[in-house]
């Protein structure tokens, strides 16, 4: 396994790009959505939000809307700095390489994390985590360990997904899909995958032993069952910004390393495995496992491991192993 740590220059600028975006990030999650303005009605000013087609009073002029429209004043303004920021940084971000995650992938990681789906609902698990796991650590998987044509997403079945005045629209995820990129589609694929027109897919998947979630559109994904998703959901996890293919960074929510590791392996050696997945189910959670002890400074000791189910902690003693020996 070769792994590349960041230069001192890439690790300087993720540190100034994992700053403005939590800013950036704060202020649109602060910002209201649509418009404010002022409107004179027979002599007296009312704060109006105009959202859409709609529009409606927040109240007369007053210390009160005064507040709220200061307020919401230096929030779009703080979104406009750092958006700029964030635009000129992806510049650099291209030139340093560490535009890391595919376009495919960020956009979907970008529509969800706008519809506030990512981290309460939807976790990212597969592949794509790696992505989340090198940033944090500092380092560069090889291209072999993440090489992948789909997107891999845990539904969190104990939370409904329920809709909210933000902006998410009862669309279902399907839906939010489309809104980044119209192909995207059920029809080839009995309703359980969505597949835009270059071939890319999107996967929801929630535990086989609870009922599975209800669609909330018609037309929208229907959540797979897979043994082991529910060690993932009561998983510890992480969250991490990562850098997309255009430069601009990007939420990713996922797993502990340790327990993405541990059932990469323990799924490596499932009868209903596919064969040729098997050898890259083992090469990733070699390496995880790897970066989690060396740079992430991590212990499969722990106690968060130790309540994990025997079956799932099986790998350990290998996984500690070969990473001692990998860091040799």
């Amino acid at each position: 396994m070769r792994l590349a740590e960041l230069t001192n220059e890439q690790r300087r600028q993720v540190i100034d790009v994992i700053q403005v975006f939590a800013s950036w990030r704060d202020a649109d999650r602060k910002a209201a959505p649509g418009s404010l303005r002022w409107v004179s009605r027979k002599g007296a000013e009312y704060l109006y939000r105009k959202y859409g087609k709609s529009e409606r009073s927040l109240g007369r002029r007053s210390p009160a809307t005064e507040a709220i429209m200061n307020e919401q004043s230096r929030i779009r303004d703080r979104l406009r700095q750092t958006s700029a920021r964030l635009k000129t940084m992806a510049r650099v971000n291209r030139a340093l390489y560490l535009n890391r995650v595919p376009r495919d992938a960020a956009i979907v990681l970008r529509e969800l994390d706008s519809a506030r789906l990512l981290g309460k609902h939807l976790f990212v698990i597969g592949t794509n985590a790696l992505y989340a796991y090198e940033m944090k650590a500092g380092i560069l998987f090889e291209s072999s360990l993440l090489a992948t044509s789909d997107f891999d997403l845990l539904w969190d079945a104990r939370r409904r997904l329920r809709l909210v005045v933000t902006g998410v629209s009862p669309e279902g995820v399907l839906g939010v899909l489309k809104r980044a990129d119209p192909t995207y589609s059920t029809a080839d694929n009995y309703g359980v995958r969505a597949q835009n027109a270059s071939g890319y897919c999107v996967d929801l998947f929630c535990p086989n032993a609870e009922p599975v979630p209800s669609r909330l559109a018609p037309d929208d994904l229907d959540p797979v069952p897979i043994e082991g998703a529910g060690w993932l959901i009561n998983a510890p996890k992480i969250e991490e910004t990562v850098i997309g293919w255009n430069g601009i960074p990007l939420y990713m929510p996922c797993v502990d390393p340790r327990i993405f590791a541990l059932h990469k392996l323990w799924l490596s050696k499932q009868p209903s495995r596919q064969e040729r997945s098997r050898p890259r189910d083992v090469a990733q959670a070699r390496a995880v496992a790897a970066v989690s002890i060396a740079y992430l400074r991590l212990k499969f000791s722990d106690r968060v491991i130790s309540r994990l189910p025997a079956e799932l902690r099986e790998g350990t003693a290998e996984l500690v192993r070969v990473a001692r020996e990998l860091d040799a």
